[in-house]
């Protein structure tokens, strides 16, 4: 419907004549009482071009909503990611939220408040008529269908792996998700020379709590399409053979990864809600450097004891001897401080009932990863906690995946 015009018919006062009023004359000679000018006629070319330019204005609007009903699907098929969600078929009310920026140099920029706000608010999958589908200029669909793949490979079936001896083992950790998509930036699109730059623009772009809940409502269906795909096509090497994965078998692929997922949402939670998270994390940091450095001072010393022995010196020998002994004890020490600082560590996450799922590696590994994402941005925890829904919902997806492949 087009938007409402200005009225603009002319003005319709009517003229009024000067003979034949019906009002009193006054007799004190005022102004009032002068005889008005007589009425003049207006040009019939003056009506015609007014008409002209009414009808013109009503064409115009009529033209303009043409042209916006036939140009917004193309402008919708051809847009990506976050700005076709943005602008897309929830944008309303004529007004269209701020973009998120789409490109990698960019992308720091993406975490504003409205931005982010907008993503949240008008994210879906397809337009209303299943036109199109949308594929977020920065986390690509080619991400999330590399980890659905990822996880399937590395799924064992019980008796197919050295750790899948009583029962079916899934490799994938944090640790390795770091390292693969960290290093690789697979379906992750970004800028320049510069990997480590690129790595957090990408981080700066995605982890916002926004962004999550976006990409996650963007993404969640299609993800576990890809992983029923490539659950599908899986082949496992069993007795030396090749061959699919049973029914039995992806419902308890679904299952172990729901658990770890849990674990990992469980322990982000608890990290996130620690008052001391900073302080414990330091301690085991710190502990961690002071043992690298009593190790690389004991390994010094063990030199130098060596070259001392092969020396004319028994005095020079026994001094290195000594220095040996206690860099010994020192480095032993600092090793014990470490365990008990990440001990201590992980005792404190793993008072989340679901990060008791995970091992004292992981949920240390954990905390360290959030420590470096949200040193000196405590609005980061925010995001910490959307990741932690984020990995709720897909356990419970996954828990449904496994009881539909059981049936």
């Amino acid at each position: 419907m087009a938007p409402d015009t200005p009225d603009q018919t002319p003005d319709q006062t009517p003229d009024y004549e000067t003979s034949g009023s019906n009002r009193p004359i006054r007799q004190d000679g005022s102004l009032l009482d002068m005889p008005r000018p007589p009425k003049r006629n207006r040009s019939k070319l003056v009506w015609v071009f007014l008409l002209a330019v009414i009808v013109a204005g009503v064409a115009l609007w009529q033209l303009r909503d043409l042209v916006l009903r036939d140009a917004v699907p193309d402008r919708q098929a051809n847009m990506t990611g976050t700005e076709a969600a943005i602008l897309g078929p929830n944008a309303t009310n004529g007004t269209l939220p701020s973009m998120v920026p789409m490109n990698g140099d960019a992308a720091a920029g993406a975490q504003a408040d409205a931005n982010a706000t907008a993503a949240v608010l008008a994210v879906n999958a397809t337009s209303p008529d299943g036109a199109f589908a949308l594929d977020d200029a920065v986390v690509r669909f080619a991400f999330v269908e590399d980890v659905a793949n990822w996880l399937v490979e590395n799924y064992y079936p019980k008796g197919t792996h050295m750790e899948a001896r009583t029962s079916g083992w899934v490799a994938p950790s944090l640790k390795s998700a770091n390292m693969r998509y960290g290093v690789s930036m697979t379906g992750l699109s970004w800028s320049g020379d510069d990997i480590s730059a690129g790595r957090a623009s990408v981080l700066d772009y995605a982890f916002t709590p926004a962004m999550l809940e976006a990409l996650q409502r963007l993404y969640a269906d299609r993800f576990m399409a890809a992983m029923a795909a490539a659950a599908s096509n899986a082949k496992v090497t069993d007795k030396g053979k090749a061959r699919t994965l049973t029914p039995a078998e992806v419902a308890e692929m679904y299952t172990l990864y729901a658990t770890r997922l849990r674990g990992l949402s469980g322990a982000l939670r608890e990290i996130s809600g620690m008052t001391d998270a900073v302080v414990r994390v330091n301690a085991w940091l710190t502990a961690q450097q002071t043992a690298l450095e009593a190790n690389a001072k004991y390994q010094d010393a063990v030199f130098a004891y060596d070259t001392a022995r092969e020396g004319n010196s028994a005095h020079l020998a026994e001094q290195a001897r000594r220095i040996m002994e206690l860099s010994g004890k020192a480095y032993q020490q600092a090793i014990m401080a470490r365990e008990r600082a990440r001990e201590t560590l992980a005792e404190a996450v793993r008072r989340n009932p679901d990060a008791r799922r995970l091992d004292d590696d992981t949920l240390v590994y954990a905390a360290g990863w959030v420590y470096r994402r949200a040193s000196g941005k405590p609005e980061k925890m925010d995001a910490v906690r959307m990741a932690a829904t984020v990995l709720t919902d897909t356990a419970v997806r996954f828990d449904k995946a496994a009881q539909a492949s059981r049936q």
